[in-house]
């Protein structure tokens, strides 16, 4: 077994030691040993004695609060805490455990400086990402002057898809020492971009929807697309990604059709496929046409998201733009909301 140092800064113990137990029982063949640094007084001189203590055996991950709700000397978001540690430790990650993530207490510049942020709620269910996150870090960094070959090499893509990642990596992620690409800036959008949204890796729901079935339909048929499955950096067995493009390869191989045919229809011929695995239509409530897309509920983070036809979602009001490679988010159409 392979143990990890982690260090949790935050102003309130309790909320620590509910999940001392799970963090330090670790993932898969990592456990971890968990230090307590409590947030109060004068922040800033407890980061430098910090600093100074760890800078030679530093930990493999820290996981900061963002709100400090005790009265401190200087106010200090978690956010901050986070840029000022990176100053020492470019290659160690830094993720945010929050019960505030709707809250004016995040903006994009706090978002931006964690590599993931995580509901201290829900931490049970991403304690494999969190371990991911501290064990594959440190292989972002690199002195090859490539750098976007080595991120492609990372993601282990399949060959279809390398080219495309290529041109869609962010224009900044050249050279580490001639661009300051720093690992932190790869990792946050591998994890929040790559791997957070539907483009060239989808989700189960996506997958599902791909094929015409319900996330239980696809789970009848999901060993046939393993070699589908993403497994480069920061993958978990508890949140899985899937190539859209090998997805659709391995189905057009496995069902043969003359001409053309959408893959809801082929997804839907699989073996073992009945009609009750078919995908429905939230708004319509039909299975044919099969729905398409992938839609909120709502703008918030912990909106719902429903399989519908297409023509009931518009954009996302809250997508900031188009990012290559990556589907729009959508948001159902608001007289199709239920």
């Amino acid at each position: 077994m392979k143990k990890i140092k982690i260090i949790w800064i935050d102003d309130l113990r309790a909320k620590v030691e509910d999940y001392r137990a799970v963090i330090e029982a670790g993932s898969g063949k990592t456990t971890a040993e968990l230090e307590f640094v409590e947030a109060k007084g004068d922040v800033l001189d407890l980061l430098e004695k910090l600093v100074e203590r760890v800078r030679v055996k530093p930990p493999q991950l820290f996981i900061i609060d963002q709100v400090f709700n005790l009265q401190l000397a200087i106010k200090l978001k978690g956010s901050s805490v986070a840029n000022l540690l990176r100053n020492t430790f470019p290659n160690i990650p830094m993720v945010c455990v929050t019960g505030m993530l709707d809250s004016k207490h995040f903006d994009q510049e706090d978002i931006s400086e964690f590599t993931s942020i995580f509901s201290y709620q829900d931490l049970n269910g991403n304690i494999e990402e969190i371990f991911a996150i501290a064990i594959d870090f440190p292989k972002l960094h690199t002195n090859d002057p490539n750098v976007r070959g080595h991120v492609i090499r990372l993601l282990k893509a399949p060959s279809r898809d390398k080219t495309d990642l290529e041109r869609c990596l962010p224009e900044e992620f050249q050279s580490q020492k001639l661009f300051s690409t720093t690992p932190h800036r790869i990792g946050r959008w591998i994890n929040s971009v790559l791997i957070g949204r539907p483009g060239f890796l989808y989700d189960r729901l996506h997958a599902a929807t791909l094929l015409g079935l319900t996330e239980k339909g696809f789970g009848k048929v999901e060993n046939i697309f393993e070699k589908a499955k993403y497994k480069g950096i920061f993958s978990t067995e508890a949140e899985p990604r899937w190539w859209a493009s090998e997805l659709q390869r391995i189905l057009f191989t496995v069902v043969k059709e003359s001409g053309f045919s959408a893959p809801q229809a082929l997804g839907r011929k699989l073996a073992g496929i009945t009609k009750r695995d078919f995908s429905i239509c939230y708004i319509s409530g039909a299975a044919e046409p099969a729905p398409e897309a992938v839609a909120a509920t709502d703008v918030t983070s912990t909106a719902q998201y429903v399989v519908v036809r297409r023509q009931f979602a518009e954009p996302h009001p809250n997508d900031r733009g188009t990012t290559p490679g990556i589907e729009d988010q959508l948001i159902l159409k608001p007289r199709a909301a239920k």
